[in-house]
């Protein structure tokens, strides 16, 4: 009874911080010390998932657990940082979750500022490099390059994050009841992004911070981990309905264009009309018939969030047809006349392009759903 009672007046924990290691052992205790002096006027605790590191991260880590409010797993098995996230958020007791990286290209210092926005109301908040006042500090051309690369296919292929600067950020806080009752499975080092898309947060907070290289050690990352995000990135796709949606668009397509050549034929063969009149006839049609199909099926769950009535939808779709054939025919008149492809290929090729674009300008003009409610520091 005394116990039971004892445990209820426990003051709860306010933040778990959840940081993922391998051979990190001479980052531990400036990470350690770093992290409680911003958050010293808070109840914290750390958990380090150690993923059983050579070096002896984990003792290092579990010899400061006397001094501050830490706790170590080691994971001896599995691997990974994705799980070993997961793994973390699994034990811990706090009423928000965040998840930094051991290495120190993430300031501790700005733990409280995320803590602060929960706090404020956000669901989420994520320590940004892209919005102002955010920056980062050593990279090469080609890193970053390569960094906005990989952001590219996610503001894309997910509405759902659109107007988040940088939804792959490592360095971000949430409230614990965003992943209640919901099933994580990440691939790869990326766990911002399974927490966006499959989680229940509304509100999304971004606070700037510059991102530096890492003082000591080496990076984990690898070619076998940049395999895994675009895994990850497919498996999001297919769970999200994007992947199936894409699938819906192109099937559409193809249906349009066996009403484009039946059309022709009939207008053409049996009535009688002028050949080039019934291409343009029969064109016209498919695209018309072609809106519905994804009107009642491809975008049948965004057609009542849509921003705009059914006619400015029709105006926005043929407009973006318009648009597309004529890129089909530069892409096909270049490739097959200046670079001297098969012409067969440049219009596979043509098509493809097309396909894309007007999928990517449907999806976000057409049938653009209400964004997320995002609020971004000015």
């Amino acid at each position: 009874m005394n116990l039971k009672k004892a445990s209820q007046n426990t003051p709860s924990i306010e933040i778990s911080i959840i940081v993922p290691t391998y051979n990190e052992r001479d980052n531990v205790k400036p990470l350690v010390e770093r992290v409680h002096k911003a958050l010293s006027d808070y109840r914290y605790e750390i958990i380090i998932v150690d993923d059983n590191s050579p070096d002896g991260t984990a003792d290092a880590a579990e010899s400061l657990s006397t001094e501050y409010p830490l706790r170590v797993i080691v994971r001896k098995t599995e691997r990974g940082l994705a799980t070993a996230v997961i793994a973390g958020f699994n034990e811990a007791r706090g009423d928000v979750l965040g998840v930094i990286d051991a290495d120190l290209q993430h300031p501790p210092e700005h733990i409280p500022e995320l803590l602060k926005a929960t706090k404020d109301g956000a669901d989420v908040a994520i320590a940004s490099r892209y919005v102002p006042g955010g920056g980062i500090e050593g990279w090469t051309l080609k890193r970053a390059i390569i960094s906005k690369g990989a952001k590219l296919p996610v503001t894309m292929l997910f509405t759902a994050l659109k107007g988040i600067q940088d939804p792959l950020s490592g360095f971000f806080v949430f409230r614990k009841t965003v992943i209640d009752g919901v099933t994580l499975s990440p691939i790869g080092y990326k766990i911002l992004l399974e927490v966006l898309l499959r989680g229940k947060a509304n509100i999304i907070t971004e606070v700037p911070y510059t991102f530096r290289e890492r003082e000591r050690g080496q990076s984990n990352l690898n070619f076998a981990e940049q395999i895994n995000y675009i895994k990850h990135l497919m498996r999001l796709l297919w769970i999200t309905g994007e992947l199936r949606r894409f699938v819906k668009y192109a099937l559409v397509g193809i249906s349009g264009f066996g009403v484009n050549l039946g059309l022709l034929s009939v207008f053409h063969e049996i009535i009688g009309i002028d050949k080039g009149l019934s291409g343009t006839i029969s064109y016209g049609i498919s695209i018309q018939t072609n809106f519905m199909l994804n009107e009642l099926w491809t975008f049948r769950d965004k057609r009542h969030v849509a921003h705009s009535p059914i006619m400015k939808r029709v105006i926005k779709f043929n407009l973006i047809s318009s648009i597309g054939w004529a890129i089909n025919n530069g892409v096909y008149r270049l490739l097959y006349a200046v670079v001297g492809l098969w012409y067969i290929l440049s219009m596979i090729i043509a098509i493809a392009v097309v396909t894309l674009w007007n999928f990517y300008i449907n999806m976000h003009w057409t049938w653009k759903q209400k964004e997320r409610n995002t609020t971004i520091p000015l």
